[in-house]
This record gives structure tokens, sequence and C-alpha cells, in this order.
């Protein structure tokens, strides 16, 4: 009885390790939040191009997007800094007007949120995966 009891905390220590490492990893996956002041400075890669000294570079995953992509993901408010993204449980191919079936219109197909509102469209993959 002893040595059952003696697995069962072993157990019940691994799965909260399990739970505080999945909680680690999804803390740091959020995308760092810009310490500084933006008003004004519109180009990030004017200074985030790797050509600075003491100026991190847009990292490699980056390539590709343009500035006004950047506070999607790095603002203080941004919907990712306070939640997970959603993976798309459905093929994206032929479907990249989400907002067709995703406007609220649609019985059973959820709208995106409030705090989307000012997000196109063609960013909705940034931060959401597809699954399907």
């Amino acid at each position: 009885m002893k040595h059952g009891r003696s697995l069962a905390a072993l157990g019940a220590v691994a799965f909260g390790l399990l739970l505080s490492d999945s909680a680690a990893a999804q803390e740091t996956a959020k995308p760092k939040v810009i310490p500084h002041d933006t008003a004004g400075r519109v180009e990030c890669l004017t200074c985030h191009s790797g050509a600075i000294e003491g100026i991190p570079a847009a990292p490699a995953s980056h390539e590709g997007r343009e500035s006004d992509t950047c506070l999607l993901c790095h603002s203080a408010d941004s919907p990712i800094q306070s939640a997970v993204p959603k993976t798309i449980p459905h093929d994206v191919a032929g479907r990249e007007q989400c907002l067709i079936c995703h406007s609220g219109a649609l019985e059973g197909i959820p709208a995106p949120p409030a705090n989307h509102e000012k997000i196109d469209v063609k960013y909705c993959q940034l931060c959401h995966d597809s699954g399907g």
C-alpha cells in the first residue's frame, strides 16, 4: 500500500511538472512587446535590419513581412499577448477570405472577437495556424 501511494504521488508531481512546462512554453512563445515608443517610427526595419549594433534584427522567420505587421503581435494590447491563438480546424486552401464564413452571420461558426476589429483578414494566419 505504501508503494502505491509513492507511485501516485510521483505521478502527481510528474503531471504537475508537465503542466508547468506547458504553461512556461506558452508564456515564452508570446512575442516580445516593443520596449520603446513607436510614435513616428513606422518603418521598424530601419533599425531592426541587423545593421545597427546593439539593436536586435528581425528573426529569419519574419522575412518578407512588412513593418505594418509588427504591431499586430508586438504591441502590449495585441490579442496574442493575452491568449494563445486557436488553430484553424479546417483546410484554408481556397478559403483565404475568412470573414465570408466568420462574420457572425452563420450559426455555429464563430465570429472574430472584438479585439480583432482592426486586423485585416490577410493577417489571420500570422497567428492562427491551419490544422486542417
